[in-house]
């Protein structure tokens, strides 16, 4: 199946009517074999992790294990992937800690975050998701989370590569907060435990910090800097209809593409 990313575009306006699981299903029917997660456990990412395993795949969770997580997350991390019988693979970044220390210098972080981002998290991710064939990469991103995520559409075509170019799903992308606490409390799922400390996004524990009151849910993240994303979903250049484009997802028939053929049952 061929899709261009002008077909993408009219799948994911008849999806905002959709409930995630449905567009998920959709995702997994597409792309058999060729879909992967992103996700670093915090309450929207295990969502859907959970919706996953609720159907019984075993589509790879990709963990960007940077070498500055809280403890809480490698711990967190640990304990749900073996409740629910997850694939995570940890996504190591090119140089250790101590390596980078020796080459750049102590706390890059600080003096430069955005190479350090792209270092541990950037480069890491676009090496796995070729070398992986990803052709589908589900992210938790919601437009609620902040001004720079507004815009996401559920489906996007985007160029991870020279020579690879991957369908962005966001199944939770119009959904709230409150959606995402309402899926855990009706769940009864475990979640981060930084969530009660204050914490409302959790990354690096060097560049994470409690949420500013009153500031949206981000706002904890890389205080004092001109920074407000790692870069994982702004690396990629999206890909739309004036600049062509389009991806060829194996095993299935392109007569076959209906954006309502699949439906779920969410419980």
């Amino acid at each position: 199946m061929s899709m261009n990313s002008s077909e993408l575009a009219v799948f994911s306006n008849q999806m905002e009517s959709w409930d995630p699981e449905r567009v998920l299903l959709w995702a997994l029917e597409r792309f058999p074999g060729q879909l992967a997660m992103t996700c670093s456990f915090g309450g929207a990412g295990t969502v859907l992790a959970h919706m996953l395993h609720r159907h019984g795949t075993d589509v790879p969770i990709l963990f960007l294990d940077t070498g500055f997580h809280f403890a809480e997350t490698l711990q967190f991390k640990r304990e749900f992937a073996a409740r629910f019988g997850l694939r995570v693979i940890d996504v190591q970044p090119a140089l250790t800690v101590a390596e980078q220390e020796r080459l750049l210098g102590a706390h890059l972080y600080d003096r430069d975050p955005d190479l350090c981002c792209r270092l541990r998290k950037v480069e890491p991710l676009s090496r796995a998701l070729v070398e992986m064939g990803v052709k589908a990469w589900v992210s938790a991103l919601r437009r609620d989370q902040s001004a720079t995520r507004r815009q996401i559409q559920i489906l996007e075509l985007h160029q991870v590569a020279p020579d690879h170019q991957v369908v962005k799903v966001h199944p939770l992308a119009n959904w709230t907060r409150r959606d995402v606490w309402r899926y855990i409390e009706r769940h009864g799922l475990p979640y981060h435990p930084l969530l009660d400390d204050g914490y409302a996004s959790i990354g690096c524990w060097p560049c994470t910090e409690r949420a500013v009151p009153g500031g949206d849910e981000r706002s904890g993240r890389w205080p004092g800097k001109n920074k407000t994303e790692c870069g994982i979903h702004t690396f990629s250049r999206k890909v739309d209809g004036a600049t062509g484009g389009s991806l060829k997802a194996d095993g299935v028939d392109s007569d076959a593409v209906d954006a309502g053929s699949v439906s779920t049952d969410t419980g």
